[in-house]
């Protein structure tokens, strides 16, 4: 939570020891589960002189450390000795729980690509999406990455008969991208869907590659293989979504660095796999129910 201002409590004591809390505008009477208490007096939070429209936020991040950095933390004695992530400030370390859940997308594509055999638009595309769907929620992600890239497509498909150098069509691609994820959140908004605003998180400059792609991909090798390798890329995307929003792998990968070696040490065993993927297994099955109703591949029955 970020820019957070200070709520007021009435705090009501029966006893020196016995007390209750109540909200001075709603009047609910408790503690809230999500309250911090910052201060039990009713003094000024800051005295300026000779400024003006002062004002106080605080930002805040709920995390579990693991014993020993607690301990390293109550008892270092010197901070420049003090390597950890823990150490760094609030938004330095949000951005790093989004970063460090990035290996786990990418251990998705790998295995998804080279085992399974399932086929993607780029690469690690699928990651990008799938770090956007972490912010806008995987419906409103899925909705906006459709209504983007198709929209995306028809424009890409009126640009062609223009016939520009590719930096320069690129760049017209990138325009139209930013201009619709523009208009679609202002439209999103009006209509009351907030959660559609968030649109903004998708990378543009991959959306623009992407559209780019799969136009070509269009022209040589038709819808189908457009259809196949786009909605591969979001079910890849999906996936790794899955994996990189589970709470116990952001805890796992935020708190111990090191499964960042086991990750990679993974990828680099599934390089090494040349064997058939899952995928294929489809391109042999004639050949196994020949086998199994005692036809001799090969020979006519």
């Amino acid at each position: 939570r970020r820019r957070q201002e200070l709520v007021d409590y009435l705090q009501v004591f029966n006893s020196p020891t016995d007390y209750q809390l109540f909200n001075p505008e709603t009047g609910e009477q408790g503690r809230p589960a999500n309250l911090l208490l910052w201060e039990y007096n009713s003094g000024a939070l800051l005295d300026v002189t000779g400024g003006h429209n002062s004002k106080v936020t605080f930002s805040m991040i709920a995390q579990e450390q693991p014993v020993s950095v607690a301990l390293a933390q109550k008892f270092e004695q010197s901070e420049m000795m003090n390597f950890s992530i823990h150490s760094l400030p609030l938004e330095e370390q949000a951005l790093f729980k989004g970063l460090l859940l990035i290996p786990i997308g990418v251990l998705m594509v790998v295995f998804l690509r080279v085992m399974v055999g399932i086929k993607t638009s780029g690469t690690f595309m699928p990651v990008l999406i799938a770090v956007a769907f972490i912010q806008t929620q995987l419906i409103t992600g899925l909705v906006g990455f459709l209504l983007i890239v198709g929209t995306g497509l028809v424009i890409r498909s009126y640009l062609s008969r223009l016939n520009l150098l590719l930096v320069a069509r690129i760049s017209a691609i990138i325009i139209m991208v930013i201009s619709m994820i523009g208009l679609f959140s202002a439209l999103a908004f009006k209509l009351g869907l907030t959660s559609g605003v968030k649109i903004t998180f998708f990378p543009m400059i991959i959306l623009s590659w992407t559209i780019e792609r799969m136009s070509i991909l269009w022209e040589e090798e038709g819808s189908k293989e457009v259809f196949r390798q786009g909605g591969g890329s979001l079910l890849v995307a999906v996936i790794a979504y899955l994996a990189m929003d589970n709470e116990l792998i952001r805890h796992l990968t935020f708190n111990f660095l090191g499964l960042q070696l086991v990750l990679m040490a993974t990828v680099l065993v599934m390089g090494n796999y040349t064997g058939y993927k899952l995928s294929e297994l489809k391109r042999f099955k004639p050949l196994v129910d020949e086998m199994k109703s005692g036809v001799t591949p090969g020979k006519d029955k």
